[in-house]
């Protein structure tokens, strides 16, 4: 069978937060594009608040499966859901609570310790294959050398994700997706992939998934998005998603799956 997988990050941040239109206002675009597409699973970052989230269901209409962890606002905990047309099993949330930079001022370490307990890992199940779904602290800093002071903090957020992933145990195919925040081409690769027992199948094409009119002037572009396999199923197709139609700050991915997965066609509603 043929599993198709998208992400992205939505942008959903408060009006004075973001150049962007509400998403309230752009998830009828999102909505439109999915629903002629041919994707199963569709999974977001930063869907922040249940209003935001409501109105992106609302234009899914064919995505009727809903996975995410209720924050206390009702929304998805860490701004991450997966929405899917195909039935999805139990779900499991983490945050990033615990992590901190180890370098800087003390009002930065603080100040991003508390966004760590904002963001964090969705995961949840099809059949036999585990698809999780991230957002990591953005690098406001724009450098991923090792001497930068959220070098440390993302690779401690990134142990925390795959030892979050392994919790569930072994599944035959497991699919990593999200915003990570770091650059492709930075030394943090190496630990986003684990020294390559993720397969990375958009690291040759490498294309940018942060929009440059978003970044400030003379910023270069990076591809800070992943899509990351694990498990015998192969990847076909691998493409951007929504790269001519502005609905986010973020160019989405979506691959997809080929062969060692076992999906179950639901059958048509009565």
């Amino acid at each position: 069978m043929t599993l198709r997988i998208a992400t992205l990050n939505v942008c959903g941040l408060p009006s004075w937060l973001s150049r962007l239109p509400p998403i309230e206002d752009r998830a009828a675009g999102i909505g439109r594009s999915l629903e002629a597409s041919e994707v199963d699973v569709f999974t977001v970052q930063e869907l922040w608040g249940r209003r935001s989230a409501r109105a992106l269901q609302r234009h899914l209409p064919s995505f009727r499966h809903v996975a995410w962890h209720a924050a206390a606002s009702g929304g998805p905990a860490g701004g991450v859901a997966t929405f899917s047309r195909r039935p999805l099993g139990p779900v499991r949330y983490r945050s990033f609570a615990g992590t901190a930079p180890r370098t800087s001022t003390p009002s930065f370490r603080a100040w991003r310790a508390l966004n760590a307990r904002r963001q964090g890992m969705l995961a949840v199940t099809l059949d036999d294959v585990l698809i999780v779904t991230t957002h990591l602290t953005a690098n406001k800093d724009g450098d991923w050398s090792e001497g930068n002071r959220y070098y440390q903090f993302h690779r401690d957020q990134l142990a925390v994700l795959h030892a979050f992933v392994r919790e569930r145990g072994p599944a035959r195919q497991t699919v990593l997706t999200g915003d990570f925040n770091i650059a492709s081409r930075s030394p943090l690769h190496r630990f986003v992939t684990e020294d390559g027992a993720w397969h990375d199948p958009f690291e040759h094409t490498d294309l940018t998934t942060f929009r440059a009119e978003y970044l400030p002037r003379g910023s270069t572009v990076h591809r800070i998005d992943y899509i990351l396999l694990d498990g015998p199923a192969e990847a076909h197709d691998a493409r951007a998603l929504f790269a001519d139609e502005v609905l986010s700050d973020h160019v989405g991915l979506t691959l997809a799956l080929r062969g060692g997965t076992r999906v179950v066609t639901p059958p048509p509603p009565v």
